[in-house]
């Protein structure tokens, strides 16, 4: 069953319903290569068993993840702000049916939702979109049962969001991230959404906070924190094009051996993307 919820509300259009068209084609089914390889199979480790078990997922997109966890047996209801992402999901969902429930939804307002209603809620690679992060996480305490599992995975604060540099120690050079600002919350924009096939980019609204912050968030709302993994990329590296341009500091690009080994270290050392698991307790 499919419902396309919006109970009438006035949805205010968002950034990415500017590049739900080029998402949902990126993302298909199975997501981008970093959550295909790095961040999904640790998510899917972490849940375990999910069949039978009602799924919330907030920030859902295309609701490619949603269908992941359908196949394994989830009851699942998907979420998001952007309507055109939930109509693609929607139309997905018409193709193959699995039972996933679709509504358009801002994370921190889940409302028609009871409390304690969900298993297990899930935020895959979202909540740094999202504008007011502490306010989703108090939303999916909120609809977990008691024992449920909150599950989040995002970009890496203290990492990922920082510029690449080289830095010298004693005769080596070293590839390095230029850490400022990090505990102060903020937006930015970052440039979105250009592939060879689509070479637009897309201004997308991010939100940088502290590690600190989230971990506050889940404990304020009652949420143990049972898993933290600190994910670094297994993704190679390619050699850069003669034609590409600022490609010094591409992390999966590089010019000489020096510069791959370097780059190979760094990636190793690194990590890109943070999953934190969390049960409520009270």
């Amino acid at each position: 069953m499919l419902i396309l919820n919006i109970m009438n509300k006035k949805i205010p259009t968002t950034e990415w319903d500017n590049l739900a068209e080029w998402w949902d084609t990126e993302t298909g089914n199975s997501g981008l290569w970093h959550q295909q390889h790095d961040i999904n199979p640790v998510m899917f480790k972490i849940l375990g068993k999910v069949k039978s078990k009602k799924v919330l997922e907030i920030g859902c997109g295309n609701g490619y993840f949603c269908r992941l966890l359908a196949h394994k047996g989830a009851k699942v209801v998907g979420t998001d702000l952007s309507k055109r992402l939930i109509n693609f999901a929607a139309n997905r969902e018409k193709i193959k049916q699995l039972g996933i429930k679709y509504f358009v939804r801002n994370a921190a307002h889940l409302y028609s939702f009871k409390n304690r209603s969900f298993d297990v809620v899930v935020a895959n690679m979202c909540l740094m979109d999202i504008e007011d992060g502490a306010g989703a996480i108090k939303e999916a305490a909120r609809v977990l049962k008691k024992g449920g599992l909150f599950l989040f995975s995002i970009t890496h604060p203290a990492f990922h969001d920082w510029p690449w540099v080289i830095i010298k120690q004693g005769k080596e050079k070293r590839f390095a991230r230029a850490v400022f600002w990090y505990k102060l919350s903020r937006r930015y924009k970052i440039a979105f959404g250009a592939t060879k096939f689509h070479p637009i980019k897309k201004n997308i609204i991010q939100y940088h906070r502290s590690v600190e912050f989230y971990v506050k968030c889940l404990i304020d709302r009652g949420l143990k924190v049972t898993e933290f993994k600190e994910i670094v990329t297994k993704k190679k590296m390619k050699k850069a094009e003669k034609d590409e341009k600022n490609i010094t500091f591409r992390r999966s690009r590089y010019k000489t051996l020096a510069e791959k080994n370097m780059k190979e270290i760094a990636g190793k050392e690194i990590p890109l993307f943070l999953i934190i698991a969390a049960v409520k307790i009270k």
